[in-house]
């Protein structure tokens, strides 16, 4: 991002997003004491910081990562409370403090929750920060979510790889189109059933990033869905809500995001609609989706902005190998399977792998993807090497060193697992 770009960013956050500052504000009042220690995460212009030192904060520190954080030193500067907040400009996860604190605030919201990498960071400051029996603000963020239509926005964002252009065809990008989180605002008309909670995050207490949920509901009316419509409501603290729900925005400016299916669905009031969400600290998300009319299957959607990557599986094959990757000693399991949690995407003979639970991405080229298809279909070492053998122009010594070593890094990536662990 430019300094232009965040000189932006912050003049719209301070000045253009409903009520959000002044809810913030009332939590703040609420929840930090006189006195207080409070550490501020992802600061951004230090606003936070400033509302906490009128609240009666004794010192804030106001960690951002980016040069927002000169931007904040600067309009402290302007104020009564610029001795009382120092500015680190750092990542959180890297800030080692001389004392606990008694407050965590944060805003690093996005359209369906936190930002990416936004939990892992507030679990790191809340654990390792907050002293016994601190506070947080937010204090949980419930996650809603419902079928939305909008044939307007899925033509723009999706079905625009559908056409021609000049004579040239660009569906071959539509599911990557498909496969990504956009941002989008929408009416409650717009909705075809009501909004279904499906997942929490308890910021005062979870500790996994892994989080999602799912949900079953009616559709309320007939109609075409093009996608999910998600969106969150905060608890900043016990009176103070925020929230970018349909319809009922006048707390913050946040749009609500947009989860595509890969075709437009034709649905009548009645039918039944399925839905789970699995999301990896916003980094890595999968959403399902089944249709259903009386009993029957109409559609079924798997989606993963896993499938959504431009990167090749030969870059990140590359960035494993200046990666450190400890060496396993000991035996390889002699029957392997994939780890439950493990999203596969193949393209053009190479495929992609992702663990959900750990968030680890891995390349493989042509060789090594048809070692784990004969993995997923034969589960035996023994077997993978032998179909291999056939297959392959390669002394069986190449090949057992090759294989062995795959293997060790697929466990040690926890993208294999041996077989009798694994579901």
């Amino acid at each position: 991002m430019s300094h232009l770009d965040l000189l932006q960013f912050h003049a719209f956050c301070l000045t253009d997003t409903g009520s959000r500052l002044i809810e913030y504000a009332r939590a703040i009042a609420a929840t930090v004491r006189e006195g207080d220690v409070v550490l501020d995460i992802g600061a951004g212009s230090g606003i936070l910081a400033l509302l906490a030192c009128r609240a009666g904060a004794s010192g804030v520190y106001a960690v951002e990562a980016s040069d927002a954080a000169r931007l904040g030193e600067l309009i402290a500067s302007n104020t009564e409370f610029a001795n009382r907040i120092e500015f680190i400009q750092s990542d959180s996860s890297k800030v080692v403090l001389n004392e606990r604190v008694d407050v965590i605030v944060g805003d690093i919201h996005d359209t369906f929750g936190l930002q990416p990498g936004g939990l892992a960071s507030f679990i790191d400051a809340r654990d390792r920060l907050l002293r016994p029996g601190g506070r947080v603000i937010p204090r949980s963020i419930e996650l809603l979510i419902a079928p939305v239509e909008a044939p307007k926005f899925y033509a723009r964002e999706v079905d625009i790889w559908a056409q021609r252009v000049l004579g040239i065809d660009l569906s071959s990008v539509k599911s990557f189109a498909a496969n990504h989180v956009h941002a989008g605002r929408f009416d409650p008309g717009e909705l075809l059933a009501p909004l279904q909670p499906i997942g929490l995050l308890d910021l005062a207490r979870s500790t996994n990033v892994q989080f999602g949920g799912t949900a079953t509901l009616t559709i309320s009316r007939d109609g075409l869905v093009h996608g999910l419509c998600g969106c969150f409501v905060t608890a900043l603290s016990d009176d103070v809500v925020m929230k970018n729900v349909p319809g009922d925005g006048s707390t913050t400016n946040f749009a609500q995001a947009f989860f595509p299916l890969d075709r437009p669905v034709p649905v009548a009031a009645g039918d039944s609609m399925s839905i789970a969400i699995a999301s990896h600290d916003s980094q890595a998300v999968r959403w399902r989706v089944e249709i259903s009319r009386a009993g029957e299957t109409l559609a079924r959607f798997d989606h993963s902005t896993l499938n959504g990557l431009l990167m090749s599986p030969t870059s990140l094959r590359r960035d494993a190998r200046h990666a450190t990757v400890s060496s396993m000693s000991h035996e390889v399991p002699q029957r392997l399977a994939a780890h439950k949690s493990v999203l596969s995407r193949e393209l053009g003979g190479e495929t992609v792998l992702l663990n959900l639970e750990s968030g680890v991405y891995y390349g493989l080229d042509a060789v090594g993807t048809r070692a784990w298809n004969l993995f997923a279909e034969h589960g035996t070492l023994a077997d993978v090497r032998a179909i291999m053998l056939e297959e392959f122009e390669v002394p069986a010594e190449t090949l057992d060193r090759d294989l062995t070593a795959l293997v060790r890094e697929l466990c040690d990536k926890q993208l294999l697992v041996p077989s009798e662990s694994s579901s």
